[in-house]
């Protein structure tokens, strides 16, 4: 009996403390934007760490999504082996967001593992909490291309 009161006040205990992170998220992200941005540039992030050019460009702004696109064929010469979220920085209004991000990739040629640092531009469409990037990915091909 005395060991079924401990587990129901660990599991209490348990819920009260999420129930409280899930209060100050409300507080301070209402809206849920940024919620849906941290979404949104981790899911894009992992299809580029994946090389999938075409589940990533779900994510891309739609004026650059040809653009990016394009890269498909010269993506297919690197291996993004990982990546690591630094800062991400706000507007005041939670429109536009800038996240610096370090990307491990190697070219398939030499096979020269390179850290890449790309900031990516992020902005909030339409009122939605759906975000899009503007991806800088000659940096990131090029910088790799460049261990030949």
């Amino acid at each position: 009996m005395r060991h079924a009161r401990l587990i129901a006040l660990l599991a209490l205990s348990l819920v009260a403390t999420s129930g409280c992170a899930v209060f100050v998220d409300l507080v301070t992200d209402p809206m849920g934007r940024k919620a849906a941005f941290n979404r949104d540039q981790r899911e894009y992030t992992k299809y580029v760490r994946w090389g999938d050019i075409e589940g990533a460009a779900r994510f891309v702004h739609p004026e650059v999504r040809a653009a990016f696109l394009a890269y498909q064929g010269r993506f297919e010469g690197i291996r993004v082996t990982d990546f690591e979220v630094h800062e991400v920085n706000y507007t005041k209004k939670e429109v536009t967001a800038r996240v610096r991000v370090t990307y491990t990739a190697y070219s398939m040629i030499t096979m020269v593992e390179k850290e890449i640092k790309e900031v990516q531009e992020w902005e909030r469409m339409g009122g939605s909490n759906r975000w899009f990037v503007r991806p800088k990915l000659d940096g990131l091909i090029d910088q790799v291309a460049d261990l030949r």
